[in-house]
């Protein structure tokens, strides 16, 4: 790792180190690596940091936000009619059954962020397929009669999950996705979830936002425990 600037601080990881999560990137942007091999990534989500972009010239940019946005996993909204849903035969939920289908359905969704066009690169999909390989990047599923229809991927350190992307082709099937899983969450000690930059939609399930002062010591913690360090823990 290399300082390009220092106001405001603008790094290049060109090794597995990353700068101090408390200084203040602007726009949360740290800098770029030339790929996400494992060991980047791990060390960049212990520390706080996620890649959320690649550009034109196959540059992972990587962010550590002021605002962080993160859900409770005990106050995650349930309405009588998402809780009638989850409870009905017709839907089904798991976990790390189908991890490459759940990343191209997230891929497949046009984003209003980068001009319209998803961040989830074929890059990103390698790289995320990797570490779920290696046990540190889990999917969640929704089945509706047994056909995949909603869910989402994230990285699994410790304690601490960070959700990556969500994908619906039914009505509530990314909301029962979460659901479901924050309940096996709290079966596994598992506090709550980093949604990072968030959404209106994880707003309206309950996430609420945090200084990155907050966060940073919450997230140490929950890397630093022992119990459920590996993905298959979960389901």
């Amino acid at each position: 790792m290399y300082q390009l600037s220092q106001n405001p601080p603008l790094y290049y990881l060109d090794d597995y180190t990353f700068p101090n999560p408390y200084e203040p990137f602007e726009d949360g942007f740290v800098g770029a690596s030339a790929d996400l091999v494992p060991q980047r990534l791990l060390n960049g989500y212990s520390k706080g940091f996620f890649p959320w972009y690649q550009a034109e010239d196959s540059m992972f940019h990587w962010y550590n936000i002021d605002d962080r946005m993160i859900l409770y996993t005990n106050q995650v909204k349930k309405t009588k009619k998402l809780l009638q849903k989850l409870r009905s035969q017709n839907w089904d939920f798991r976990i790390n059954t189908n991890f490459e289908k759940v990343i191209k359905n997230c891929a497949s969704i046009k984003r209003p962020v980068h001009h319209g066009d998803s961040w989830i690169s074929s890059d990103f999909i390698e790289a995320y397929t990797n570490l779920h390989k290696l046990g540190f990047a889990l999917s969640v599923e929704s089945y509706f009669q047994n056909e995949l229809v909603g869910g989402f991927y994230g990285v699994g350190i410790g304690n601490y999950f960070s959700g990556e992307s969500m994908f619906a082709k039914k009505s509530d099937a990314s909301k029962l996705a979460l659901i479901y899983f924050c309940e096996v969450c709290q079966d596994n000690g598992i506090n709550w979830i980093d949604c990072q930059s968030g959404s209106e939609h994880l707003q309206r399930m309950g996430a609420v936002k945090i200084d990155k002062t907050e966060f940073i010591p919450m997230l140490e913690k929950n890397i630093n425990k022992k119990v459920n360090n590996d993905t298959k823990n979960f389901g």
